[in-house]
């Protein structure tokens, strides 16, 4: 098991239903404008991962070739490949994360660990609680301050979040975001939904 997804081995199928249930940005909406139609469209052409589509969309002769073959609109694909992009989680730097021991947190960074995917992938540390809050900053779009909202809530790993109900989580983290104040986004059910299946998805493949 890796820290981040593995694009080669997410098939598109999960991947489309990853869009589906994600809270997009309202300049990437258009990606689930004939989502079905423009995905068998790629899976007409062979492509069958994630990984592959976005190499089909690294370059703008790849893309040129893809508009021709499958029609799709131009605009769409530049959209799709920022998308994908962003699609793999960046590691947090651990002096981040609110209210852990900052004498713990030096003497991590004294060895060289100063970063969640380097703490994550040392598989355990004496602050199980430092560990769960790097775990938990794999999910899309989850960062330090969100994850302590999740931490306080119950949800103390991916594993967690994967099995968690949408509408109980988001009444869980609200809670503990409205009482403690840890960000200012307002996130919905389908916020949850997302990173419930994200979780999903780095269970699968990560």
């Amino acid at each position: 098991m890796g820290y981040t997804l593995n694009l080669s081995d997410i098939s598109l199928m999960d991947y489309q239903g990853l869009l589906r249930q994600q809270n997009l940005l309202p300049g990437r909406r258009m990606l689930l404008e004939e989502l079905d139609a423009r995905f068998a469209a790629f899976a007409d052409l062979g492509l069958t991962t994630v990984a592959q589509l976005k190499a089909s969309l690294a370059t703008p002769q790849k893309m040129a070739s893809l508009v021709q073959k499958t029609g799709i609109p131009e605009e769409y694909l530049v959209i799709l490949r920022r998308e994908l992009g962003s699609l793999t989680q960046k590691p947090v730097s651990l002096v981040e994360f609110r209210d852990c021991d900052p004498s713990r947190i030096d003497s991590l960074a004294a060895i060289g660990i100063r970063t969640s995917q380097a703490l994550w992938e040392c598989g355990s540390d004496a602050s199980a609680e430092l560990f769960a809050l790097c775990d938990l900053v794999r999910i899309n779009g989850v960062g330090a301050a969100a994850a302590r909202a999740f931490y306080e809530a119950g949800y103390v790993s991916v594993g967690a979040v994967a099995e968690a109900n949408a509408a109980d989580m988001l009444a869980r983290v609200n809670a503990v975001n409205t009482e403690k104040g840890y960000y200012k986004a307002r996130l919905g059910r389908k916020d949850m939904q997302f990173c419930i299946d994200y979780a999903k998805l780095l269970e699968k493949y990560s």
